[in-house]
């Protein structure tokens, strides 16, 4: 963490690291390294985008917990600030902020906050800013960062995955999106060596358990002999109410479905879980 963190201070880097492996820490002691940068009275800020509400919560409490510095989280709950001198207030008093990407990408869009007022600008989840998308995320570098700024915030991204759905296995849709991820973040994927990891990484002790089905008792049986009763009773009704082929099959199917749900429910979980199921 400290020996990605040091390269943090001295150019834009994405951290790939798996779940757990401490990446928040490292954008923690990030923001705590370039604290001069952001310390009040300066009108500069450090921008933390997480792509959901949750996650902002989550993150500006952890900030707020680890260090001293004034955290404030934006999301779309009514709240947020919608002019400019709310905005004006906002930076002039806070020193972290917390939100999501739209935030962000609206209040730029807007000039609420202009990109050189930020000192520091991470990306959680910082997968999602690829260069063919219009995730928010890609939107921001695209029609807001530029290297000939006179005063380029620095970029600090986290994943524990670089890749975009399908296709992690396959090399070299693997090196397309991580060529798309640094050349969108104008940063280079910096990561550490697994053996290094395990070596300190503290993992769960693992029990496994065997899992047996329920006996088949008389009331499970019964039970079943009424679901196959209520389907043929169902499937009856369903033939002479319906004069259209295509919906009376689609109908069927769908009764045969729930039908097997039932029964498996019963069999696996016994008649109350069936019950609360059904």
């Amino acid at each position: 963490q400290l020996d990605l963190c040091k390269r943090a201070l001295e150019e834009n880097i994405i951290v790939y690291l798996g779940t757990g492996c401490g990446k928040t820490h490292i954008a923690v002691l990030l923001i705590y390294e370039l604290g001069h940068l952001i310390r009040k009275p300066r009108r500069d800020v450090c921008i933390f985008l997480a792509p959901t509400v949750p996650l902002v919560l989550q993150q500006a409490t952890v900030i707020a917990n680890s260090t001293n510095f004034r955290v404030q989280s934006y999301y779309g709950d009514g709240k947020t600030p919608r002019d400019h001198e709310n905005w004006e207030t906002e930076m002039a008093e806070s020193e972290v902020l917390v939100m999501t990407p739209q935030i962000l990408l609206h209040s730029l869009q807007h000039c609420f906050i202009k990109m050189d007022s930020i000192a520091l600008l991470i990306f959680d989840e910082c997968h999602h800013a690829q260069v063919h998308k219009r995730h928010p995320y890609a939107q921001i570098m695209k029609e807001f960062y530029n290297n000939d700024m006179v005063k380029p915030p620095r970029i600090f991204g986290m994943t524990a995955s670089p890749v975009m759905g399908k296709g992690g296995s396959n090399k070299l849709n693997y090196t397309k999106c991580i060529n798309s991820l640094e050349e969108l973040l104008h940063a280079k994927v910096c990561s550490v060596d697994n053996a290094e990891l395990e070596s300190v990484l503290a993992f769960p002790d693992m029990e496994v358990h065997t899992y047996v089905p329920l006996s088949q008792s008389n009331l499970t049986v019964t039970y079943n002999k009424e679901l196959d009763r209520s389907k043929l009773e169902s499937e009856r009704i369903l033939r002479e109410s319906l004069y259209d082929f295509k919906d009376s099959q689609k109908k069927l199917k769908s009764l045969g479905r729930l039908h097997g749900n039932l029964v498996f429910c019963l069999q696996e979980l016994g008649s109350f879980g069936a019950l609360q199921v059904s």
